[in-house]
């Protein structure tokens, strides 16, 4: 039987000794069979990561919002057959806001093992340079698209933290950053501090947290640039 090797990919551009242990590097030349979201990101990764073999000899089967239908029973063929696949996410560490999950649902069914690789999670990260509750966080995903559910969201999880202390963890699509921290300025109490971490695990990496007060007086364009946002005490 094979093994599903969760593979991370880099969040941005940066050097890939960084970030990637060199047994990643010897994992990937192991593997033909990868599952992706993205083929052209994809292939662009394993290249840089160093793998030996022709791209062109691998096969690759996509994975992403747009496919439907997917046999994973054919995806995961491979590893049934005694050979190793591993899963690409297309930034990060897979299966964390990310749709790989059901690929390694599939794999434990079947009883395939599955071994996650190490390398950026952009999540914990921000959680670690924070100052947050470490002990206590929840990772909540993207907040609703719609300002008045937005907002209401995050009421909600403002009271949570106050409550219990416990870290609130949330993302958004980078061109709807600055619509997200609108709201996050305008409905937070003024004492409840906020951690932006924007570009994580990149050369212009940049991680601040401080007070709602505080941020009111100096607010970042956040436009288009992958973020994380964390409330906390």
């Amino acid at each position: 039987m094979g093994k599903l090797y969760l593979i991370p990919s880099p969040l941005g551009e940066n050097s890939f000794s960084h970030i990637f242990p060199v047994f990643n590097s010897q994992i990937i030349n192991e593997i033909d069979v990868y599952i992706v979201e993205e083929l052209r990101t994809a292939r662009r990764f394993l290249k840089r990561l160093g793998i030996q073999k022709p791209i062109d000899s691998l096969t690759f089967h996509l994975l992403n919002e747009h496919i439907q239908g997917v046999d994973l029973n054919l995806y995961l063929e491979s590893c049934l057959q005694g050979k190793n696949t591993g899963l690409i996410s297309e930034a990060g560490v897979p299966c964390v806001a990310d749709p790989g999950s059901i690929v390694v649902a599939k794999a434990h069914q079947l009883d395939i093992e599955v071994v996650p690789l190490v390398g950026p999670n952009s999540i914990l990260l921000a959680l670690m340079a924070s100052g947050f509750n470490g002990q206590n966080f929840a990772f909540n995903g993207y907040l609703p698209i719609e300002q008045d559910k937005r907002e209401a969201r995050i009421r909600s999880l403002e009271a949570c933290m106050l409550k219990t202390g416990q870290t609130q963890i949330f993302i958004e699509t980078p061109y709807r950053n600055n619509h997200l921290l609108d709201s996050l300025l305008r409905v937070c109490d003024s004492a409840t501090r906020l951690c932006i971490a924007a570009n994580v695990a990149t050369e212009s990496q940049k991680i601040k947290a401080q007070s709602i007060s505080k941020w009111r007086k100096t607010c970042p364009d956040l436009h288009k640039q992958p973020a994380i946002f964390l409330l906390g005490k």
